[in-house]
């Protein structure tokens, strides 16, 4: 198993930065987050490809393997043009992480819980404009149901992605969103047993937990703590991945700890240790 790092809590500072603090923290796998100075979501490629090589060899120099970009535009809106603006910049982020010398992308959905139907006609026509651009590149492509999306669960996301029926369009499975794809982390892994091989680890605590003004207020709620500051069952997780017998790519991607986003690094990796039982860090027993 590849136990990867999202180090989007470094935005703050130099690119290059985040890859050094990759290792240095005690991984050998980076995912690339959405950076306004790098790969911005929702907008235009802002890294030239003299930074996008600049950023590949700083990686590599300092011993990690970039296994994962993502790339998050607004493919799934009802509004033609926007959705064709969104497709355009999905090229250029496609692009990016061959770059990158990286051949999968993570996203979302992106469209809108109220307007499913649109969103999702929208989704299969963004689609079918970008199948041949993924083929050609040999990049696969690994979605995850998001809360506040047309698509929140993880049978939901399933349907659209057999649907679509191409190899080259996978489920990832996000922990943080458990309480939101409906049924138990066991039941989410389960149904999407041989869908996928990318996981994203962060603690949360369940949507009751927190107190929403104005009362009644239409939201979705969830974090990317810790492991360890939330509520999710973590033997659970480790025993619904084990049963699948997981073995891909497991990213920390935690958020909201800028001031000490290192520390939160390192104990996270070494959580990642304890609770998912690695054998030398390459499988889960």
């Amino acid at each position: 198993m590849k136990i990867a790092l999202d180090p989007a809590m470094l935005h703050g500072k130099p690119v290059e930065y985040a890859a050094r603090a990759t290792a240095e923290a005690g991984y050998r796998y980076l995912e690339m987050g959405n950076r306004d100075d790098f790969i911005p979501a929702n907008g235009p490629m802002y890294a030239t490809a003299e930074q996008l090589r600049g950023f590949r060899d700083a990686a590599n120099g300092s011993g990690v393997d970039i296994v994962s970009v993502a790339v998050i535009q607004a493919w799934s809106s009802p509004d033609e043009d926007v959705r064709k603006q969104a497709v355009a910049w999905w090229r250029d982020g496609i692009a990016a992480a061959v770059e990158l010398g990286c051949r999968r992308v993570n996203t979302e959905l992106s469209g809108h819980p109220d307007q499913p139907e649109a969103c999702r006609a929208a989704f299969l026509r963004s689609m079918e404009d970008l199948l041949p651009v993924l083929e050609r590149e040999d990049v696969e492509l690994v979605v995850e149901p998001h809360p506040w999306d047309f698509i929140e669960t993880t049978a939901g996301a399933l349907d659209l992605i057999k649907e679509v029926g191409s190899p080259r369009l996978r489920y990832l499975h996000c922990v943080p969103h458990a309480y939101h794809l409906e049924g138990t982390v066991t039941e989410q892994v389960e149904l999407a047993r041989g869908k996928f091989d990318h996981v994203h680890v962060a603690d949360t605590f369940r949507p009751g937990r927190t107190i929403v003004n104005p009362p009644g207020v239409e939201c979705r709620i969830h974090q990317h703590f810790d492991l360890g500051r939330g509520e999710l069952d973590w033997a659970e997780v480790r025993r619904a991945l084990a049963a699948v017998e997981f073995d891909g790519i497991l990213t920390v991607q935690v958020f909201g700890w800028e001031d000490e986003a290192e520390k939160s690094f390192r104990t996270n990796r070494e959580a990642v240790d304890q609770l998912f039982g690695l054998n030398g860090g390459q499988s889960l027993s």
